[in-house]
C-alpha cells in the first residue's frame, strides 16, 4: 500500500530488527560478514546518520558507552530527587500529554468551559474526566525524560572531549 507508514521508516529500521545472526561450528568469519557489515552501517545510520570514519566511529564507542556501560552512567538531580529535587514520583509523559489535548479541545473550540473539555476529551481517550478538568490548574511539569536532557548533553559533551584528547592520531 502506497500510503503505509511503514514505508516511510528509514532501512536500517529493518536491519536493526532482524533476528539474531545464527552461527554455527562450522561458520567461518567470511560467511557472516555481509550481514555483519549491512548490521554496522545500519548501526551507524541509526545515530544521527554518522558515517564508518574515526570520527564516526568514535562516536558510536561514546553513545554506546554512555547507554550501557555503567561505568559512563550519569546520575542527576531529576534521578536523586524526581520533579525538580521537589521528590514525589516521577513525572512521565501523561501529564504533559494530557495538557496538550486539553490545550487543543479549548482552542479548537472557543468558548467552552474547562469542563466541557474534559468531557470531551475524556469520550476521546478513555482518561478520567476529573484528571483533565483539573490538569491545566496546576503548573506544568515537564517529563523527567526532558528534564535530564541537560544533563546528558553536559556528560556526552564532557565524554567527546576526553575521547579526542585521548585520542592517539
Amino acid at each position: 500500500m502506497a500510503d503505509d507508514p511503514e514505508d516511510y521508516l528509514p532501512a536500517w529500521v529493518e536491519v536493526l530488527g532482524r533476528p539474531p545472526i545464527q552461527i554455527g561450528p562450522q561458520t567461518l568469519p567470511e560467511d557472516i560478514l555481509p550481514e555483519v557489515a549491512e548490521r554496522l552501517e545500519a548501526l551507524l545510520s541509526s545515530r544521527n546518520g554518522l558515517k564508518p570514519t574515526i570520527e564516526g566511529w568514535r562516536q558510536l564507542a561514546i553513545e554506546l558507552a554512555l547507554e550501557y556501560e555503567p561505568a559512563f552512567q550519569i546520575e542527576t538531580p531529576v534521578d536523586r530527587n524526581g520533579r525538580s529535587g521537589i521528590g514525589g514520583r516521577p513525572s512521565g509523559w501523561s501529564n504533559w500529554s494530557q495538557r496538550s489535548l486539553m490545550k487543543q479541545e479549548l482552542r479548537n473550540s472557543p468558548g467552552i468551559s474547562n469542563r466541557e473539555a474534559a468531557r470531551r476529551v475524556s469520550k476521546r481517550t478513555g482518561h478520567k474526566e476529573g484528571s483533565l478538568k483539573n490538569v491545566l490548574s496546576i503548573p506544568a511539569s515537564p517529563p523527567d525524560a526532558m528534564r535530564v536532557l541537560p544533563y546528558k548533553i553536559i556528560a556526552t559533551r564532557a565524554t567527546e572531549k576526553a575521547a579526542r584528547e585521548l585520542s592517539q592520531e
